[in-house]
């Protein structure tokens, strides 16, 4: 830091500057080894280079948080975008581990991941005790998702030192990544173990339970996490997944407001929002906004495709349907396998351009292709299925059809759907009787 030039009101007005040159939101970096503080005990260290995000300003304080949230002063940060000239400056005379270390982390921020990791190395290479240098390097790689690179790093750090809390953490989160859950819930729990007031751990167990479909344990750690850092988006996105899975949409869209308020640009978090407000039905408008700002706010469209096709779902309601036509193939073009979307897609043809052969043609094939893949039967497919039956005066076979849909809505939801798929059912029914096919 430059020498304390100023004292008394000058040094005070210095302060409030560089605190308000900073917004929540921002990406800053520690210029030297910081301690985060909270109620003016100390809950974390941070060490120069380490990059965080600001979730609050208060005069010339900032807060901070990696899983424990709390204060740092704004001397003692500085903008990400103006980091890694400033750590390059040792450099021009004799650059030792830290200042490697230093410029690596902040390299891996600014998306240089080969620069980044290999400052990084660097910085192993030269210490004296690589421990916290191995911790650095496998977040690295776990940003590059290099992942097997970095379960290595990180195994070397355990070797080094067992009860590295941080070192487990990583490791588990690269075996989460690839899917190693066992391996994962082990590392993460024994770093739960070591700090039990970590939401980092916490929030990772979390989501592999949902995934293994143990809710209520899923539940029980993401409702401590959130307790520990309410500023993490992730933990946010997570507990409104998970809420929206056991049917508590409102609670669902608390959390998805919450993670938006903390990262309007999170593409999870607004299409999070859009997926909550659809279920909900009463504001389908939004749930049509959140998901343009969502597609606009994507960079690889083909990991996406998701997003077009619950637009075009949306729009289906509204009425919008040769917009919702246009993002149903948009979605297909990004994922020819994308079974929901052909389904939705099959579905709008049958119902409003039934008199268009093509299109009709277009609806079987999707269905066909549907019908032949191994991904489980879905409400929409069913609905699909149906809808294009009846189109095709296939009635018996409609009806057929809208009895797995109804049953499958009815035993996951969303529930406004329950009553639509019914009525449907009743349709079809009185189709078939009207000409004279007994049900």
């Amino acid at each position: 830091m430059a020498a304390r030039l100023f004292s008394g009101f000058a040094l005070l007005f210095a302060c409030c500057s560089l605190a308000s040159a900073f917004e929540p939101g921002d990406l800053v970096v520690a210029r030297r080894d910081v301690p985060i503080l909270n109620s003016g005990q100390k809950v974390d260290q941070i060490g120069p280079g380490q990059v965080l995000a600001v979730v609050e300003t208060d005069g010339a304080k900032l807060r901070v948080s990696r899983g424990r949230p709390g204060w740092i002063d704004a001397a003692d940060a500085i903008a990400l975008r103006d980091a890694e000239t400033f750590f390059s400056k040792p450099f021009a005379t004799g650059a030792g581990a830290r200042d490697y270390l230093s410029r690596g982390t902040v390299r891996l921020s600014l998306e240089k991941h080969d620069e980044g990791i290999a400052d990084l190395k660097k910085a192993v290479e030269m210490a004296n005790e690589p421990g916290d240098y191995l911790e650095s390097l496998g977040y690295a790689q776990l940003a590059a998702n290099q992942q097997p690179a970095a379960i290595e790093t990180f195994s070397r750090a355990i070797h080094d030192q067992p009860d590295s809390a941080p070192a487990l953490m990583g490791r588990g989160l690269g075996y989460y990544q690839v899917g190693q859950n066992q391996n994962a819930y082990r590392d993460l729990f024994k770093a739960i173990e070591l700090q039990p007031q970590h939401a980092f751990p916490r929030k990772y167990v979390g989501a592999l339970l949902h995934d293994l479909g143990k809710l209520d344990r899923a539940r029980t750690q993401l409702d401590f996490a959130v307790k520990l850092d309410p500023y993490d988006v992730f933990i946010r996105k997570a507990l409104g997944r998970l809420l929206f899975d056991q049917g508590d949409y409102e609670a669902a869209l608390g959390e998805f407001n919450a993670a938006t308020r903390l990262d309007a640009k999170d593409i999870e978090a607004v299409a999070g929002r859009g997926v909550v407000q659809h279920a909900i039905g009463i504001d389908l408008a939004s749930a049509e906004a959140d998901f343009i700002t969502a597609i606009k706010l994507v960079v690889h469209r083909e990991d996406h495709a998701f997003l077009w096709s619950n637009l075009g779902q949306v729009q289906i309601e509204l009425g919008k349907f040769p917009d919702a036509k246009t993002n149903l193939d948009k979605a297909i073009e990004l994922e020819p396998n994308f079974n929901e979307a052909r389904s939705h897609r099959a579905w709008l043809i049958a119902e409003r351009f039934s008199s268009d052969e093509q299109l009709i043609e277009r609806a079987k094939n999707d269905l066909k292709k549907v019908m032949a893949s191994q991904e489980p039967r879905t409400f929409w497919v069913y609905q699909a299925v149906a809808r294009v039956n009846m189109a095709l005066g296939n009635y018996s076979g409609a009806l057929t059809y809208q009895r797995l849909a109804f049953a499958e809505v009815k035993k996951s939801g969303p529930p406004r759907f329950v009553a639509i798929a019914e009525a449907d059912l009743k349709r079809y029914a009185s189709n078939l009787s009207q000409v004279g096919i007994k049900r």
